[in-house]
């Protein structure tokens, strides 16, 4: 009979010595879970988990990992990539839920439809599409996810926000313009100058009558007169004047930031005003160009308008979505 108490109470006190270590490694395993599953953003009452954000952000990811050199640059860019995305996750959250109100959705056919019409669009086999999507580390599964928001926001916005945007004429030629000022800063020119020298020793009256002096070339320069002629004649650069001022054809970023500055907001034959370069005033001429790529504003219109109002609709949508994050609870903890 004492050897029968003896026994139970072994079992009891090894069950529950059983349980304690249960209830131990359960803890553990509970608080290594917390820290493998941070919630680093919180919308309204929906969570966003670090292991969500880094499934998200993998193909960028993988993409540090093989081109960036050091631990101290991987770190970095990380950062900042797991930065903008959780902030595009929190936007597709908002427009998820916005969708949902307004009962827009995205169903598995248009998904593929949509897939087949990229395949075709590069000239591939839907196959061979996902395989060159899985190079960069999606799988087909989260590529159709991709596929799904970029649908869904296109249906929101099309819902919700597109009478809002209008193109119009200007908008066209002030992007050409915009468009052509960016290329010049890849394109070869041939730039002339005129330099007048402020001696070492001049005083501020010296410095004015110098800049008067420039002034006064550049005035020279912009009414007509030969500009390689006014280099030879007044120019007190003795490297270049007599080859009327020219500096040869010259690849962007072979010359000082201040003179590519100049160089690349002056169209061919126009003459700058002066400006202050080292010891001296200077006046500048574009004499040559590589020729632009763009072709004619006419033939580019289509290009323009698309370009136009994808841009204004990104402002429209990020003025929305701006407004939207006022209404709600956001709780970002990254």
């Amino acid at each position: 009979m004492e050897k029968r108490r003896w026994t139970a109470r072994w079992a009891a006190k090894s069950l529950s010595t059983i349980l304690i270590t249960l209830a131990l490694s359960l803890a553990a395993n509970s608080a290594s879970a917390a820290v493998i599953e941070r919630v680093v953003a919180v919308v309204n009452d929906r969570a966003i988990l670090m292991t969500e954000l880094r499934q998200r952000a993998r193909p960028h990811l993988l993409e540090i990992q093989a081109k960036m050199p050091t631990e101290a640059q991987r770190a970095a860019a990380e950062s900042e990539v797991l930065r903008q995305m959780l902030h595009r996750m929190i936007d597709e959250l908002l427009e998820a839920q916005a969708a949902a109100k307004m009962r827009v959705r995205v169903d598995a056919g248009e998904v593929e439809k949509a897939i087949v019409q990229l395949a075709r669009s590069q000239d591939m086999s839907v196959t061979q599409l996902l395989a060159e999507v899985a190079k960069s580390g999606m799988t087909p599964l989260e590529y159709r996810a991709e596929i799904r928001r970029q649908l869904l926001e296109a249906k929101l916005l099309d819902e919700r926000l597109k009478r809002q945007v209008r193109v119009t004429e200007d908008d066209m030629r002030n992007l050409f313009e915009r468009i052509r000022r960016e290329e010049r800063r890849s394109l070869a020119y041939a730039p002339q100058w005129i330099v007048v020298q402020i001696p070492a020793d001049a005083d501020a009256a010296e410095r004015s009558r110098r800049r008067a002096y420039a002034d006064w070339l550049s005035e020279q320069g912009r009414s007509g007169k030969d500009f390689a002629e006014l280099a030879r004649r007044y120019s007190d650069d003795t490297a270049t004047k007599q080859r009327g001022g020219s500096l040869g054809m010259r690849r962007p970023g072979e010359l000082e930031a201040v003179i590519e500055r100049v160089a690349f907001a002056l169209d061919i034959g126009e003459v700058s005003a002066p400006f202050r370069f080292a010891d001296a005033f200077v006046v500048m001429r574009i004499q040559e160009r590589e020729p632009s790529r763009l072709g004619s504003f006419e033939n580019a219109r289509d290009q323009l308008a698309n370009r136009v109002y994808s841009e204004k609709l990104e402002t429209v949508k990020r003025r929305w979505l701006d407004n939207l994050k006022r209404s709600v609870h956001i709780d970002i903890r990254l």
